[in-house]
C-alpha cells in the first residue's frame, strides 16, 4: 500500500467518524440555550467538540438531576447539571 492510499483511507475514516458522531451531539450551545439563571443539563467539553451542548433548563438542581436520570444508560453518565448564573459565552465560559 502506498503512502498516498494510506492517507486517503485515513481521511475517509475520519470523515465517516465525524458523520456518525456529529448528529448525535446536536443541541444548542450554552449561550444559545440560556434563558435565565438556573441549572442546565449539558454534555461537557470533553464529550462534545466545540463547547457544551445543552439539552434542557433552566431547572432547580433536583429537577435537573431528575431529567438526567430519565435519559438513563451511558448517555446519562455523560451529562452534567451545570449552574449558569449569567449568560455564558460561546464556549460556556463566563
Amino acid at each position: 500500500m502506498s503512502l498516498q492510499s494510506i492517507r486517503r483511507l485515513s481521511a475517509v475514516a475520519v470523515a465517516l467518524a465525524l458523520a456518525v458522531t456529529l448528529p448525535a451531539c446536536s443541541g444548542p450551545g450554552a449561550s444559545e440555550a440560556y434563558t435565565g439563571p438556573g441549572w442546565y443539563l449539558e454534555k461537557s467539553y470533553l464529550v462534545v467538540l466545540g463547547g457544551p451542548k445543552v439539552f434542557g433548563g433552566p431547572f432547580s438542581y433536583d429537577k435537573c438531576q431528575e431529567e438526567r436520570a430519565k435519559i438513563g444508560g451511558d448517555a446519562a453518565t455523560q451529562m452534567l447539571c451545570v449552574q449558569h448564573p449569567g449568560k455564558p459565552t460561546k464556549y460556556g465560559l463566563y
